[in-house]
């Protein structure tokens, strides 16, 4: 859908607008590889009426490290038209090795009505900080009035500086924010020295982001239950860090205890795989399928998941768990 076709309650990405739960979203695979755009479109109509603030794809969640063109295209355009239909917005992951493949990304995302683009910088050569500049002028002009989002992640085998983000940010006003899942509070806090009106995003460690200054997360948690956190980041976004805390205690017990140490640690799974799982025991219909040479999880890691979560943080269970347990 274009972007003049859509909702008039879905409104501009800016740096002040830019806020809240946004959702990565897991591509379905078919026993042949290629994308199912019916499990797909389950998947994204599955947060209907949960809170979230918006979705996106292309993380090392939706594994954009796996998609040829037509896939990407597929992808992007199945999800705006999905999430639009929401009233949800939606940030394409356009992620490339290369700016060339990256602006023909972005392409793909303006003509199917994406409201933002979400960038890691490419990632086989590090890049030096004149590279990066011309980097980001040149995505940023081929987006136009598409607002760019900068993922930084030590994927891309380097970070920018806060002292770069903010001459980049004085530089593109369309450039309203970053995700940065491994970023440290004083680090939050020296990007937003550098670039005060930047929109500053983590994972879902709200009650430690949220009044440092930052305004989100993007999180593949709620794969697992997104009402439950949109209740923790209305928690922390209201001050409310009391009552938020037992949560925010709940959901790291369950990162770590159910997620990392046993599957990432012990298992060896990477995050694609780890996301699909906890999506799968949430109720997603995504499978536990990733791309080769990739190792997938399997069914019982899904049980496992859920039986962890039933015995050490009932709190978190999604509605159909919940309700069995009653």
């Amino acid at each position: 859908m274009p972007a003049s076709g859509k909702p008039a309650k879905i409104p501009r990405l800016t740096r002040r607008t830019l806020q809240g739960v946004w959702c990565a979203l897991i591509v379905p695979w078919t026993d042949r590889d290629e994308v199912d755009l019916r499990r797909l479109t389950q998947e994204v109509r599955g947060y209907a009426g949960t809170g979230i603030h918006g979705v996106y794809t292309g993380g090392t969640t939706g594994e954009f490290y796996a998609q040829d063109d037509a896939t990407f295209a597929k992808i992007t355009e199945t999800v705006v038209r999905e999430a639009h239909a929401l009233g949800l917005p939606v940030q394409i992951g356009a992620s490339a090795l290369s700016t060339r493949t990256t602006i023909q990304r972005i392409r793909v995302a303006r003509r199917a009505g994406a409201d933002a683009v979400q960038l890691a910088l490419p990632f086989w050569l590090e890049l030096k900080d004149d590279e990066v500049e011309r980097y980001v002028a040149e995505v940023i002009a081929a987006s136009g009035k598409t607002p760019v989002v900068l993922y930084l992640t030590g994927r891309s085998k380097r970070k920018i500086s806060p002292e770069l983000l903010g001459r980049l940010a004085a530089r593109h006003p369309t450039f309203i924010g970053t995700k940065d899942t491994g970023a440290d509070v004083p680090t939050v806090q020296a990007i937003l020295k550098a670039a005060p009106d930047l929109a500053i995003f983590g994972g879902e460690d709200f009650y430690d982001r949220l009044p440092a200054g930052g305004r989100g997360g993007y999180c593949s948690i709620t794969g697992f239950n997104a009402r439950k956190v949109v209740e923790l980041y209305t928690l922390c976004a209201e001050g409310r860090l009391a009552e938020a805390k037992p949560l925010a205690d709940a959901f790291r017990r369950y990162l770590y205890e159910a997620l990392v140490d046993p599957l990432v640690k012990e298992a060896g799974l990477w995050d694609s795989a780890v996301d699909r799982i906890q999506r799968v025991a949430g109720g997603g219909v995504v499978g536990v399928r990733c791309q080769s040479p990739y190792r997938s999880g399997t069914e019982q890691h899904v049980k496992q998941v859920i039986a962890w979560v039933r015995k050490n943080t009932p709190e978190l269970l999604p509605p159909h768990l919940a309700k069995a347990v009653k």
